[in-house]
């Protein structure tokens, strides 16, 4: 059931600007009804369909003091030339996540293959890879590759997180609802999302996240590596940056992180990006990636701000 109110859109300032529509308390208390009823946590997070005119998109309702905020992106945002201060009328609906369907006790013989490929130490080229923008895949496709413990407890929020926020204070189920809203899976057409993912014979095996560099409020705020000796400016929307690779356990060391690496540069080229940066580990790689992985794609070392970290950029 849609619910349908008035409502002022309010902007969050920090390095990167969110806008946001305070839901009422009629509107938030039904959301939070239908949310326990299908058995949701309605302290969360909360998955939902949103109108405002003539658009529809999915997003989550933000839980904040007790109540909810329905987040703008710029893409909903920007066509109807909202901004801070505009009064607006918008529907949401609570909209749960399919469940996905219980499988065969038989598998198909494609599908057979592919997994007992899993754990394989063959080398995957990258004319073997299907890359696409993450809003082509969908939301299980994601969490099957998120399944190892350290991903799945950042789901990749480390440099998104607001002051005062962390992993333990927000929990996984909110950080991977933002994630969810942030790539947008499932939904081709919309029009922003946030990085890529992998796939190998229909089987998803790899993400990389890759988005406007002033989008990462901790990125901005926190992270020393990407300023120090260098005079940039912070939240230049044409920057991007490459901030996470996650690759699905049993396909490790075999080449995904390096092709993915090279998708994100025509990736944010598309975007709109006049430069792209990645800040790999010189120790171990990590989440972050490897210098090898980004020299390969054809970025260049710009700075190396201490013994483990450097930054590497590539000029579109």
């Amino acid at each position: 059931m849609e619910h349908e109110f008035s409502g002022e859109v309010i902007e969050w300032r920090g390095p990167a600007p969110y806008y946001f529509v305070p839901v009422p308390d009629e509107a938030a208390e039904a959301m939070k009804a239908a949310a326990s009823a299908a058995g949701y946590n309605v302290w969360g997070m909360l998955p939902i369909r949103a109108r405002l005119g003539s658009t529809e998109w999915k997003t989550s309702l933000w839980s904040r003091d007790g109540g909810y905020l329905l987040p703008l992106k710029d893409a909903v945002r920007k066509p109807e030339r909202l901004d801070a201060g505009d009064p607006v009328e918008v529907g949401v609906a609570f909209e749960a996540p399919a469940r996905k369907p219980t499988q065969p006790k038989a598998a198909p013989a494609r599908r057979v293959a592919v997994l007992r490929s899993a754990g394989s130490r063959e080398p995957i080229a990258f004319e073997q890879l299907t890359i696409v923008p993450a809003n082509q895949a969908t939301w299980d496709d994601l969490q099957a590759i998120f399944s190892a413990a350290d991903p799945a407890r950042c789901w990749c929020q480390r440099f998104r997180m607001l002051p005062k926020e962390s992993w333990d204070s927000e929990g996984p189920e909110e950080l991977s609802a933002r994630l969810r809203d942030q790539t947008a899976c499932g939904n081709r057409k919309a029009q922003e999302t946030s990085g890529l993912v992998a796939y190998v014979d229909g089987e998803p095996v790899g993400w990389c996240a890759v988005a406007p560099r002033a989008d990462h409020p901790r990125l901005l705020r926190d992270f020393r590596v990407p300023w120090l000796g260098r005079n940039e400016d912070r939240t230049d929307p044409t920057v991007w940056a490459v901030t996470c690779f996650v690759t699905r356990a049993g396909y490790r060391r075999r080449g995904i992180g390096r092709a993915l690496a090279r998708a994100t540069v025509p990736f944010a080229r598309a975007g709109g990006a006049q430069a792209l940066e990645g800040y790999p580990d010189l120790v171990d790689g990590g989440s972050v990636g490897t210098l090898a992985m980004f020299t390969a794609a054809g970025f260049t070392e710009v700075s190396r701000p201490g013994n483990r970290r450097a930054v590497l950029r590539i000029n579109l």
